[in-house]
């Protein structure tokens, strides 16, 4: 009897109805130098330029002209994403002399702005369900 104990509690403890997946989609890439850099907030205090605050991260090597990426086991509840090709993978964005950036960025939503930095409050999403896709576009 107490094999069926250990056996059902190991299921629940693998089971979590309030977590569920982030699954992206980034298209466009112009070149497979380097990186992407993906960060996860769940919040807007840090966004988008703190990567180190970020719920989560990813780093993957660039090798085609679309990648898709998953964030798993996040709670439900409100995020937003902001990524980085880091082209020369100095794990920064470089920017013109004008601040204009040289490396290709994104947000969810497209959220991205002409002369400043994109804002949570137009990234942010709901994960409410146990899979979320979103297509996101690489900007340059």
């Amino acid at each position: 009897m107490w094999i069926y104990q250990i056996l059902i509690a190991s299921l629940l403890m693998n089971f979590n109805p309030e977590s569920g997946k982030i699954e992206i989609e980034i298209s466009e890439f112009r070149n497979t130098n380097g990186h992407v850099l993906v960060s996860l907030f769940d919040n807007g205090k840090d966004f988008p330029d703190q990567a180190e605050a970020a719920f989560k991260t990813l780093k993957v090597k660039v090798s085609k002209k679309k990648h898709t990426l998953t964030f798993e086991n996040v709670p439900y509840g409100e995020y937003a994403i902001i990524f980085l090709h880091d082209e020369n993978d100095n794990q920064e964005m470089d920017t013109n002399f004008v601040g204009a950036p040289k490396e290709g960025y994104g947000a969810s939503n497209d959220a991205v702005n002409t002369f400043s930095e994109p804002k949570y409050s137009e990234a942010k999403f709901k994960l409410q369900q146990e899979i979320i896709k979103l297509d996101l576009k690489v900007f340059y």
